[in-house]
């Protein structure tokens, strides 16, 4: 028997982050800033007094500053708790419009290859597609899940992920329980599947096949009003992902389009000359046909209200040119004309420099160009101030200045007042509020989580939500009130290992009364191997189907951090709450044919846990007997009793401190162990 004990602590994330409010308070404005030198270095060190800030033109008051430095060499975890605006957050964006299919299949490398050897651990990566006949498409959110994201990655064209809220790869999901089977009862599970392998010979269908038929025809209206639309969708694009907190970066991947169709010959002329220092250094020659004038005042209006709008998102769009080397032949005019040849990438400068982004043409450089880029922006200062919300939607432009210190400064340019957000900006940002611990007030949530060993190693692990019954009715829509629950499981790497989504819809004249005295005690079970978790949970109060223009008022959280032990491993579970006399609405979410019995038993009685200690607990303690253990609690409890069982020790607790306390603390000392351990839990006293 090892000599580990392993102590389960847990934590509701409900005030350590409560700067990070920009997607509940709508007054806060948090603007990420990054300062380099002139050799690309990030410069450290600054403070507040070091900047000003400036809205629509006018000074503001910094009342928040706040610095992270990516740079550290301190190990952290995927799921180390960061402020969400100074996360840095890439979209791998497929187009599938502009693309060819032997081109798709190296977009795919590249994305792969990006993944692997650009992002950071911490690092939020999402996977979307842009088509002019369909325009775009997120098929996953922002997530650490590279797993997720490597299986969109996999197939662009027919990717559907399973999870409502794209950010695990686990395909676990519950029906809908009413009120007629509330009470402890099971659900019903959707069946596992797998994602769809890809199917390279299929990415362009006919319609894609005529459209390059048409392109290579020369019909200039009609490419002409593709790249238009599809400069459009890019615009919708950026507008949607002002949802997400922090710098946004979009790896385009696309063989772009002839820039002709967007921009004028001395705009031209300007794109050309300000390309990437490699392609200059290998003597590469850009010729422009000084006799065509190319492009109508309409483009470029749509081109500069996409780059506004990626500006006040604070998205950058870099381009990864798909096609691989290109050979700027001389055209159908014969040597010495100074005509563009027609495979130029022109069409990727035009849409990336507006927004401050680069265009990557050598893909096996991938790594260190982005490198490069992103060691530039190490450092993040994070600026807040106190915005005004008088028109939702409505657009300001932000200014950032340096005070007394030297340097290229990038910067947030601006932001759109929260209110009348869309389905997808909705999406992404309850999305956002599990991936990045945004604490929520619309619903309060307590939660418990605790792992009991099971077979092959694996244990399972209970989770118990206790949800206001105030805030649900307040939800409620004439006799129907109802709640979506979600549970991810997130390890170390970031990956979701196991979840759960339960939809919960009651009938007030049943329940009504007990809802409003207590709540509804939502009981569901993970399973999951050995390792530490960040157990996140999302509560979605109200029909989901129900029209609304926001859902930051019905939305609860709470996050509990959980470590299963190796078999053998000593383990001090959290002490369980016990409550004798229920009167909350009982309901059981998923069971997955988890082999272990029903963990919460006493002497042969069966008791309901609860997410908050309030009388009396139950401390179990793996692989130690009871003559091997000694404890200490904080408040005082007396024991009422203790309880061998397979291969642990069960120990009875009741409070007896009249004295308030926020939480339970038991420390445990063991036998031939030097440093004691301590776990705790949540307490409401009565």
């Amino acid at each position: 028997m090892r000599l580990r004990l392993f102590a389960v602590a847990l934590m509701c994330t409900t005030s350590a982050f409560a700067q990070m409010r920009e997607t509940v308070n709508v007054n806060v404005v948090e603007v990420p800033v990054s300062v380099s030198d002139s050799s690309g270095n990030p410069v450290r060190g600054l403070t507040a007094a070091n900047f000003e800030i400036y809205d629509n033109g006018k000074k503001q008051t910094i009342t928040a500053f706040d610095k992270v430095d990516f740079g550290s060499k301190e190990a952290v975890s995927a799921v180390s708790p960061l402020n969400p605006s100074a996360r840095r957050s890439f979209l791998l964006l497929f187009d599938l419009g502009f693309s060819s299919p032997r081109s798709l299949v190296r977009a795919q490398e590249a994305a792969r290859s990006f993944v692997t050897t650009a992002v950071h651990p911490r690092d939020l990566v999402g996977v979307g597609t842009i088509d002019v006949d369909h325009s775009f498409r997120l098929l996953t959110a922002f997530t650490t899940d590279h797993d997720l994201v490597a299986a969109a990655i996999g197939d662009p064209h027919s990717f559907h992920g399973k999870d409502p809220l794209q950010i695990g790869n686990r395909t676990f999901v519950s029906d809908l329980i009413s009120t007629d089977n509330v009470g402890m009862q099971d659900a019903q599970d959707a069946s596992p599947g797998a994602p769809q392998k890809s199917a390279p010979a299929k990415l362009l269908d006919e319609d894609n096949r005529e459209m390059q038929r048409q392109m290579t025809a020369s019909n200039e209206e009609f490419v002409r009003a593709r790249v238009e639309k599809q400069i459009d969708y890019l615009a919708d694009l950026a507008k949607t992902l002002h949802a997400v907190p922090g710098r946004k970066q979009v790896i385009f991947l696309s063989e772009g389009f002839d820039a002709k169709y967007l921009q004028g010959r001395d705009a031209r002329e300007t794109a050309a000359n300000q390309r990437d220092f490699a392609s200059v250094a290998k003597g590469e020659v850009w010729n422009v046909d000084s006799n065509q004038q190319f492009g109508t005042t309409s483009s470029q209006s749509i081109l500069d209200r996409m780059a506004r709008t990626f500006r006040s998102s604070d998205v950058v769009l870099n381009a990864i040119d798909i096609q691989g080397v290109r050979v700027q032949n001389e055209n159908a005019a014969g040597a010495g004309s100074s005509s563009l040849a027609p495979n130029s990438n022109e069409g990727l400068f035009a849409v990336s420099r507006p927004t401050g982004g680069e265009v990557f043409r050598n893909t096996n450089d991938l790594k260190s160009n982005f490198d490069r880029m992103l060691h530039a922006q190490e450092v993040t200062y994070i600026l807040s101030f106190q915005g005004s919300a008088s028109s939702p939607g409505k657009v300001h432009d932000l200014k950032v200045k340096l005070v007394d210190a030297s340097g290229r400064i990038t910067y947030r340019m601006g932001y759109y007042e929260n209110g009348g957000e869309s389905a997808s900006e909705r999406a992404l940002s309850t999305a956002e509020v599990i991936v990045n611990d945004i604490p929520q007030n619309g619903v309060r949530v307590a939660a418990f989580a605790a792992p009991f060993p099971v077979s092959h190693g694996n244990s399972q692990v209970p989770v118990i939500l206790e949800l206001n019954g105030t805030d649900l009715v307040k939800q409620a829509r004439g006799n129907a009130a109802g709640a979506e629950i979600y549970v991810y499981a997130f390890d170390s790497e970031g990956i979701v290992r196991d979840r759960l989504y339960q939809r919960v819809k009651l009938d007030m004249q049943k329940i009504g009364d007990r809802l409003r005295a207590s709540g509804l005690r939502y009981y569901g079970t993970l399973v999951l191997p050995p390792g530490t978790y960040a157990i996140k949970s999302l509560v979605l109060a109200g029909e989901p189907d129900a029209k609304r223009t926001s859902d930051a008022d019905r939305r609860g959280y709470a996050r509990t951090d959980v470590v299963v032990p190796q078999a053998g491993d000593l383990a001090l579970l959290p002490p369980i709450p016990i409550d004798e006399q229920s009167k909350w609405v009982l309901v059981k979410g998923t069971d997955r044919g988890a082999t272990g019995e029903y963990p919460f038993e006493l002497s042969g009685q069966i008791f309901i846990p609860s997410a908050t200690a309030s009388n009396k607990v139950a401390v179990v303690v793996y692989g130690a007997a009871a003559n091997e253990l000694t404890w200490e609690t904080t408040p005082k409890t007396k024991l009422l009793g203790t309880i061998p069982a397979m291969g642990a020790t069960k120990f009875i607790l009741q409070l007896d401190d009249p004295a308030p306390s926020s939480s339970l603390q038991v420390t445990m000392h063991m036998k031939g162990v030097a440093e004691p351990q301590t776990t705790s839990v949540a307490l409401v006293r009565p």
